[in-house]
């Protein structure tokens, strides 16, 4: 099961929680529909070496394309609205790459929740 699966079967607290680390930089939406692909992506390395971070950048934007296409198909215009929105913000000139999301944040919730009786 994905990282992100499992985060969003945990008990109400810690979805609460999970809902504090996202914002108009980094939107659960992306969360959501690229989930597996943000979760085989090396994002410790990434926020070490500047040069891959901006090609995983890049390549966060390539998936985002593609799913904006796949919901052009499906003519969802509320969300087809909401990925050109995101596509717009990660794409302004002053997104720090350290603002990418470093998938930890998922996984402290999910070993918090494990721990809680």
């Amino acid at each position: 099961m994905s990282q992100w699966n499992q985060v969003q079967q945990l008990e109400i607290k810690f979805l609460e929680q999970v809902d504090q680390f996202y914002d108009d930089n980094f939107p659960m939406e992306i969360r959501h529909l690229l989930a597996q692909w943000i979760e085989n992506q090396d994002w410790e390395a990434a926020s070490n070496n500047e040069t891959m971070a901006t090609i995983l950048l890049q390549n966060l934007l390539i998936q985002l394309d593609e799913q904006l296409g796949r919901v052009s198909k499906e003519k969802n215009l509320l969300l087809i609205h909401n990925l050109k929105r995101i596509r717009k913000v990660l794409q302004s000139p002053g997104l720090a790459t350290a603002q990418l999301p470093l998938d930890r944040h998922g996984e402290t919730c999910i070993q918090r929740s494990k721990s809680c009786p």
